[in-house]
């Protein structure tokens, strides 16, 4: 099968999740955490916590360095949407750094999100989510991700790790903080 056939299985086939969550192409794995959310179950919770920590192995963002992208304003998810984005590097790369490069936070991003849709969690995954928020180093999106997340299924220690991620400059994770902080507290007020 192609990758485009298997990313359909993610979303017409949920007994196949837990194995296409560890496919070699990052676009499947994005596809099965998309899929487990939408089934909106909790027994999907380990093997998102899993994929999490595959990722989080990978060589999401130690890229090559990108010297600009042609006919964009900057490196965002959304022009890439838009627009076809083509980067132009400081050197040639090997297709692989290349492909990996396209992933960055992508997969993970999705399996954060994935737990915000099931609305459920586990304590060790709420840890991972926690840790996003803490490294300097990982993806603003992600980060996003974690907040909204959190604001479904963190609790109280979930607060000062919030509040800390406030503090970064990104709008949209400045937003989706608010939002989780705002919730939380309510729900301790309550």
């Amino acid at each position: 099968m192609d990758t485009f056939e298997l990313m359909e299985r993610a979303f017409a086939e949920p007994e196949v999740l837990a194995e296409l969550a560890g496919h070699a192409d990052w676009r499947v794995r994005y596809a099965a955490a998309v899929g487990m959310g939408e089934t909106g179950d909790p027994r999907w919770l380990p093997v998102l916590h899993d994929l999490l920590v595959a990722e989080a192995g990978r060589d999401l963002y130690g890229q090559p360095r990108v010297l600009g992208f042609p006919g964009s304003y900057d490196d965002t998810r959304m022009a890439e949407q838009l627009i076809e984005v083509e980067p132009v590097w400081e050197h040639e790369h090997p297709p692989e750094v290349l492909e990996t490069w396209k992933c960055r936070g992508r997969v993970r991003q999705a399996a954060v999100l994935a737990v915000h849709a099931i609305g459920r969690s586990l304590p060790e995954l709420n840890g991972l989510l926690r840790a996003v928020l803490d490294d300097p180093d990982d993806d603003y999106s992600v980060k996003a991700a974690a907040a909204k997340a959190l604001s479904v299924v963190g609790d109280a220690s979930s607060v000062a790790h919030l509040e800390r991620a406030l503090e970064l400059d990104e709008w949209c994770l400045h937003v989706e903080t608010t939002k989780a902080l705002s919730a939380l507290r309510g729900a301790a007020d309550a």
